[in-house]
């Protein structure tokens, strides 16, 4: 078998192959020359049939399901064979396999070209040219000849015509009703010639409407579900240029953050262009060698280019308004993904599988390159964590805690030495990342032997590089150790690591310098976004209940020390880094001592920040959630801030209605209380639920205590010192109390909050009226 150098994977799926000795798993890939099956176990070469020797790739049956057929030439002769393959995901995979249709040995596929008219998005009326393929519809430039977008069918949710305009019908398209309006004479002869492609090349059903709607409907609703204002309302907004197939050059865009979508606004008339749903969205890449130039990578392939001078505050904003979103699989990195890497869709995780494989390849390389198998386990495994990484029940089921800390150890075996360029650097960060956010991994901090020491010389070695990417990459990794990432997690191991990574002061030092060295340039907004979570989940409340007290107050005394640094970040464009700096400066001013808290009063006065906040707590109307924290934040350091401080009141005597401020002394409460937005965590009842399971007793716990109960009987002598050293384990006081605990873990204790300067003055009612 000859294999093709030349090809590239461009798209992998998880397959099962049937033949006559059997069903195998196999990689099957549709490459840029040719399609290739691998053997997941080794990444071997199994086969592989240029697109010359293809006859047709097909779905078996009518309707959807999960088999289809590849008939290829065998050698030089007119013979052919046909193999069987299924997947959970045969429309992706038919897809991208039929874009290589015209390369195919017999019927070269080409689809019929109709002349329409496009509604563009300027309300005018554009001439292009459709062309109904076996794979989906393509959009031609009628003068270029050049495909300018492709509507696949795996992605269209059916048809719907106009009946006020003339030849008018809709593609539903996107999955979430999104409509782009054609109008056409052969409006029948493509709809129809789209749903028999359909179903006959990709085996799924499209169907038309059966009702046609009006041009104002269209006019409405073309963004589908997000028409709506919450969805097209800016919360942040900034100048971009984009670069695109279907323009010669690069133009001009606003892009505008939304509650759930990105939107592509034209700068001269404001008319909307664009519109993704955040939840779409998979990765954002930043160009190593351009410091402007970015991409944002979708779920669905689709890839949009840009570049900004305000590009690292654009990325700080966007990824904390995804992650808001809901979507917690978002990552930052240098390298774009490579599709041919990841052995699924984008869209949905791999299966376990596929996720267990990829462990074991970061232990053992097939091919022998590390950094390789690094970028593919990065590339099928969630940024969030291992999604599969509790070992199931069942005779020969996989450990699944192994894995993770074997793969943990071969990532930590690269001390970040300077062989390792710093894409490399970062992806090996962001796989310890993903490994960490498992429970297992978590565990494994305190748990795995030489872990922290080698974490900490990787972290140490890479930060001295001064690189923005390697360096937000190492704090993030670090941010998923100080505050757990999973569910059902343990206070207690959080406390274990906290105390681990906050022991050394010469490393939190380094940290700041960092944090007030980007600060005072205005540059690294997503190294000071994670710097400031790192210091969120190490002073603010709820997440400093679980930091060590003596812990505690060296870092609030170290970062009060540079108080001011923070007041510069309430300028920032960033919703996130805003948010940031005004937990932590909550936090210094509740928990730091009186001539601390009154140093951030003034400087809430000199560097203007009072007033701003006041502004923003005063007059803050969204249904946002961060938008509504942020007031809540401000509204909180509005009271701190005027908190026993005459000034502070005098300015707002001469800035604020006296009948309104005469609130601040009443007595009256509240009708109704807002909800809390910052305490989202209940650290004493997760305690209490953690270690007071009264009634899930595992059986080996209520053996352990019948056992207790019988050395008591039998060893009265000894009774005492046996209780004494039992209860110690237990880390109970109560007798009775014995079977309803772990005895191997000690209780969490909790570091109690101080509140230095009380806030006397009726805020609530205060915003209130």
């Amino acid at each position: 078998m000859n294999v093709i150098k030349e090809n590239k994977d461009l798209a992998c799926y998880y397959t099962t192959k049937h033949s006559w000795r059997g069903k195998y798993k196999r990689v099957f890939s549709v490459g840029s020359h040719a399609v290739t099956t691998y053997n997941p176990s080794t990444l071997e070469v199994t086969n592989q049939w240029p697109y010359g020797d293809i006859c047709s790739i097909s779905p078996v049956g009518k309707g959807q399901g999960t088999e289809f057929n590849l008939t290829f030439r065998k050698g030089s002769g007119k013979k052919s064979e046909t193999l069987k393959f299924s997947t959970e995901h045969r429309t992706e995979l038919l897809t991208e396999a039929l874009r290589f249709r015209t390369e195919f040995s017999e019927g070269k596929i080409t689809g019929k070209r109709h002349n329409c008219y496009k509604h563009h998005w300027t309300d005018t009326r554009k001439l292009v040219v459709l062309e109904v393929t076996p794979g989906g519809i393509d959009q031609i430039d009628a003068t270029t000849n050049k495909v300018v977008c492709s509507y696949d069918y795996k992605n269209i949710e059916g048809f719907a015509e106009l009946s006020d305009y003339q030849g008018g019908f809709c593609i539903i398209h996107g999955g979430f009703n999104r409509l782009h309006l054609f109008a056409s004479d052969q409006r029948e002869e493509i709809i129809r010639s789209a749903i028999e492609h359909a179903g006959n090349f990709i085996g799924i059903s499209l169907r038309i409407r059966k009702e046609p709607f009006e041009f104002d409907l269209y006019q409405g609703h073309r963004f589908g579900k997000y028409s709506n204002d919450e969805s097209i309302t800016s919360l942040a907004e900034f100048i971009v240029q984009k670069t695109a197939q279907r323009h010669q050059d690069a133009v001009k865009r606003v892009l505008a953050l939304t509650e759930t979508c990105l939107v592509e606004r034209d700068p001269a008339t404001y008319n909307i262009v664009t519109l993704k749903p955040l939840g779409e969205i998979f990765a954002l890449v930043l160009d190593a060698e351009n410091p402007q130039r970015f991409d944002i990578e979708y779920i669905k392939g689709q890839v949009s280019k840009y570049s900004s001078t305000e590009r690292d505050s654009l990325m700080a904003s966007l990824l904390d308004g995804v992650r808001a979103s809901g979507n917690r699989d978002v990552c930052v990195k240098m390298v774009p993904t490579h599709r041919g890497q990841r052995w699924g869709l984008l869209s949905m995780p791999v299966d376990e599988e596929v996720e267990s494989l990829h462990l074991r390849f970061l232990n053992a390389p097939p091919n022998g390159n590390f950094a390789d198998a690094v970028f593919r386990f990065n590339a099928n495994v969630s940024y969030s964590g291992v999604l599969h990484a509790v070992t199931q029940d069942g005779l020969f089921s996989e450990n699944k805690e192994k894995l993770i800390n074997n793969a943990i150890t071969a990532l930590l075996s690269q001390e970040g030495e300077q062989s390792a360029n710093n894409a490399e650097l970062e992806s090996q960060f962001q796989a310890v990342r993903r490994l960490v956010a498992s429970k297992a991994g978590f565990q494994a901090f305190t748990k795995l032997p030489k872990f922290r020491e080698r974490l900490g010389v990787k972290t140490v070695k890479a930060l001295k590089r001064n690189h923005d990417g390697v360096t937000h990459a190492a704090i993030d990794m670090l941010c998923a150790l100080m505050c757990p990432m999973h569910d059902d997690y343990d206070l207690r191991q959080e406390q274990l690591n906290k105390a681990s990574l906050l022991s050394s002061k010469k490393f939190l030092e380094n940290l700041l310098d960092k944090f007030n060295a980007h600060v005072d340039h205005g540059t690294g907004a997503l190294v000071i976004s994670s710097l400031l979570d790192f210091l969120t989940f190490a002073l603010c409340a709820p997440y400093s209940e679980t930091t060590e007290g003596q812990q505690f107050d060296m870092l609030l005394e170290m970062v009060a020390e540079v108080g001011r640094t923070l007041f510069k970040l309430f300028q920032h464009p960033s919703m996130a880094i805003v948010k940031g700096a005004g937990l932590v400066m909550k936090a210094i001013i509740e928990e730091g001592d009186k001539e601390i808290a009154t140093k951030m009063q003034e400087l809430a006065l000199s560097e203007g920040a009072l007033p701003c906040h006041l502004h923003t707590s005063m007059f803050t109307i969204s249904a946002d959630q961060r938008m509504l924290t942020n007031r809540q934040l401000s509204r909180h350091l509005v009271g701190l801030w005027t908190a026993e401080n005459p000034t502070a009141l005098n300015l707002l005597k001469r800035i604020l209605p006296t009948g309104l401020l005469a609130y601040l002394d009443s007595t009256e409460q509240v009708p109704e209380r807002e909800t809390d937005r910052m305490h989202i965590r209940d650290n004493l009842k997760i305690a209490a639920d953690q270690y007071g399971k009264v009634g899930k007793v595992p059986e080996w716990q209520r053996r352990a205590g019948r056992a207790a109960k019988e050395v008591e009987k039998f060893a009265k002598e000894k009774v005492d010192l046996l209780l004494l050293h039992w209860r110690d384990r237990m880390g109970i006081v109560q007798k009775e109390d014995r079977n309803n605990l772990n005895p191997n873990q000690k209780p969490v204790v909790l570091r109690k909050r101080r509140q230095r300067i009380k806030i006397a003055a009726n805020w609530d009612l205060f915003y209130y009226k």
